[in-house]
């Protein structure tokens, strides 16, 4: 099927990712790889092969067809389902990852905790290894400290149940340094009075991306890495030139298709919402809130990165994006992107970066959530899954926006 866009993903920065992750946690300490929602809309099954490829030694996906999914995909690095789970289909894929120890299942409550023993017996094969969360604050799933005192104790006297691991989960930990002290507070407080159910072969965890780079108090014997992996997890009081350097591994590109030329005080798009204050070129870029391009308030600010091949080599600039989001079109004002840019006559064919990896510029991606008040996962689950995904480092490589140009002339040439 034919894209007018392509998700770039550069799988060689994502190992790097994972280096500087690896760099920050001691040897000793476990990483796991959260690749729950399609790995963010990346790809779960490629982006969890790229992960176990770089030493990660453990995957949290949500639910079991996520990770049947992962499995299918050749992925053998065991498995934590986020989701209270209490049935099993005896026989089936999931059942033969349990039997080969691939799949640790989450405890929320001591109801459930009797749920999956039950479950256990009727699976046979031994016992199911199971995390226990426990709800510090985030009030979600796990269970508050007195049940989870039950909890523990329940699991350390049912052979049915394995303890592999205890863990909380953070609610502010990209905002607020004082609530997640307060939390791990919280969490070490009920690890060391139930520590008569805990042996020290139990994974301890806590720390999410942004916890993971705040302090190495939240450790522990794992960490859990999602926004993480993908270089885009900033703590909001960190300066740009912090040591710690994770980069992005997604760009998307489309390429200009139109362009014309419209009068001062011209209305533009739906609603009428721009109005030009001069004679303005503007360009049209397909993608749209269909694509997952952000549908926000009027007067957002959001850019693109334009660029082209010069006798000099590649040159680039930015271009504001005006007027309301199409279901499949955004409008860009041409107006100050220099002449010596243009692609061919009229601008139409250069690359459109709507979302880039450089920090710097415009259309960064946490720089465009932060205008659309929003979070860079969002944006990243927004991307419609027929955008193809062109995965950097891999043997056959879907085409990319500079090949779009000549797409755009060229009927029937991309396929996704």
């Amino acid at each position: 099927m034919r894209s007018t866009s392509v998700v770039n993903i550069d799988l060689s920065a994502l190992d790097r990712n994972v280096s500087v992750i690896r760099d920050l946690i001691s040897p000793q300490c476990e990483l796991c790889g959260i690749v729950k929602a399609d790995a963010y809309g990346l790809g779960a099954g490629r982006i969890a092969r790229q992960l176990a490829e770089s030493g990660v030694g453990m995957l949290a996906v949500y639910n079991l067809a996520q990770a049947e999914a992962i499995s299918a995909a050749g992925v053998t690095t065991p498995q934590l389902v986020l989701m209270p789970v209490r049935e099993i289909e005896s026989g089936g894929a999931i059942h033969r990852l349990l039997l080969a120890g691939r799949l640790h299942l989450v405890v929320h409550g001591l109801s459930h905790a009797i749920d999956l023993a039950l479950l256990a017996d009727r699976l046979g094969g031994g016992a199911i290894p199971v995390h226990v969360e426990i709800d510090t604050g985030m009030s979600r799933g796990g269970s508050v400290a007195s049940e989870a005192a039950r909890t523990l104790a329940q699991i350390a006297d049912d052979r049915r149940l394995r303890l592999a691991g205890v863990f909380t989960h953070f609610s502010a930990s990209r905002e607020c340094d004082a609530t997640t002290h307060a939390q791990m507070d919280a969490f070490e407080s009920i690890l060391e009075s139930q520590a008569a159910s805990i042996s020290s072969e139990v994974l301890i965890h806590a720390a999410n991306s942004h916890a993971l780079l705040r302090h190495p108090r939240f450790h522990r014997q794992m960490v859990r890495a999602g926004l993480a992996w993908t270089g885009l997890a900033e703590l909001p009081e960190v300066a740009h030139d912090d040591p710690v350097q994770l980069e992005s591994i997604v760009s998307w590109e489309s390429a200009i298709v139109h362009v014309k030329q419209v009068p001062c005080d011209a209305s533009v798009g739906y609603g009428s919402l721009f109005r030009t204050k001069r004679a303005t070129r503007l360009g049209i870029v397909p993608v749209g809130y269909f694509d997952g391009y952000p549908l926000t308030a009027p007067g957002t600010e959001r850019w693109v990165r334009l660029t082209t091949e010069t006798p000099h080599g590649m040159r680039s600039c930015e271009a504001p994006v005006v007027g309301a989001v199409n279901m499949d079109q955004i409008i860009v004002d041409l107006s100050d992107t220099p002449a010596s840019l243009a692609y061919g006559d009229g601008y139409i064919g250069m690359t459109a970066e709507i979302y880039g990896r450089d920090r710097a510029a415009r259309n960064y991606l946490p720089r465009i959530a932060n205008a659309c008040a929003t979070h860079p996962y969002e944006l990243l689950c927004r991307l419609n899954p027929r955008i193809p995904r062109n995965y950097v480092g891999e043997a056959v490589m879907a085409k990319s926006a500079s090949a779009l140009r000549l797409d755009l002339q060229t009927p029937g040439a991309m396929t996704g």
